[in-house]
């Protein structure tokens, strides 16, 4: 398995966040903001010349974090403007080298999640343009939208194409899951056979039975035992940190449901070091455990 991290964990630095896989013998960066500037946003100048260092710098880019369709299905204009902005992630895609482009199904209605066959002709035109431009898009389970766990994001893929989507399995994202999916064995077994990619984070709850995310490993997800058992189903992807931990803050809502920005990449830097360092561990500890097998 490989390793890398969502850059704006850790800083809006674009050469920091290369220093600092470097240092941490990290194989790739995952874009999602910089500068303060979503990565579709971005120039292509300026995309192009990240290309250039990340290849004198031997790092790759296996996905880029974008936040398509992270917004409300019944207004027609953000749903438009939002088809613009994966032909954006696309153009970023191509420079970047990168086929995996991240998505979401909606924002959850007050009334309750949308079913599967109501979302579905949604992600027609998404498919077509993915076609077109031979990306993948890879939906994530996430609270605040209409497939809060693994076990719905898999119900709404079955009826997708799979050339054209699949999955991000973000096991931490199951801690703030409102049905409470276990990230491990169920959160995994019910999404295994969708997954091109995934995101790192950990959570215990607090006092108030409410998530907090905490370092890789300290919290419920249970690392030790999902990381063997990627080894041992021959799991060769990636494994990109998106800690939403810091070691003197905690995220607003706000910013937990639509991550960027210098406000949400302050103070990460070193809650992302001990997160990275903590992941390699783990690692290290379960690849020696598969091999006494």
């Amino acid at each position: 398995m490989k390793l890398s991290f969502i850059t704006d964990e850790a800083t809006q630095d674009f050469e920091e966040a290369v220093r600092f896989a470097r240092y941490y013998r990290l194989q790739g960066l995952e874009l999602r903001s910089v500068q303060d500037t979503p990565v579709d946003a971005l120039s292509k100048d300026i995309l192009r010349d990240y290309r250039r260092i990340m290849e004198e710098n031997d790092l790759e880019m296996p996905n880029l974090a974008g936040s398509f369709f992270k917004c409300d299905s019944a207004d027609r204009h953000a749903v438009e403007e939002n088809l613009e902005k994966l032909r954006r992630l696309c153009d970023a895609a191509d420079i970047l080298g990168c086929r995996y482009i991240r998505g979401f199904a909606f924002f959850m209605p007050q009334d309750g999640p949308l079913a599967p066959d109501r979302l579905v002709p949604f992600f027609e035109k998404p498919g077509e343009i993915l076609r077109s431009r031979r990306k993948m898009l890879l939906l994530e389970a996430d609270p605040s939208v209409n497939t809060t766990n693994h076990r719905a994001l898999a119900a709404l893929l079955e009826k997708l194409d799979k050339n054209c989507f699949g999955a991000i399995f973000d096991p931490g994202n199951d801690l703030y899951d409102p049905c409470r999916e276990k990230p491990y064995p169920d959160g995994y077994e019910a999404i295994r056979a969708h997954i091109r990619h995934i995101h790192i984070k950990d959570a215990v709850y607090d006092s108030q039975d409410m998530p907090q995310c905490v370092c890789v490993g300290e919290g419920l997800v249970g690392y030790p035992r999902l990381l063997l058992r990627l080894l041992e189903d021959g799991y060769d992807g990636w494994l990109s940190l998106e800690t939403h931990y810091r070691k003197n803050a905690v995220l607003t809502e706000e910013q937990m449901r639509l991550p960027q920005g210098n406000a949400f990449s302050s103070g990460g830097l070193e809650a992302t070091a001990e997160s990275v360092q903590a992941l390699q561990r783990l690692l290290q500890q379960a690849e020696k455990e598969l091999m006494m097998q």
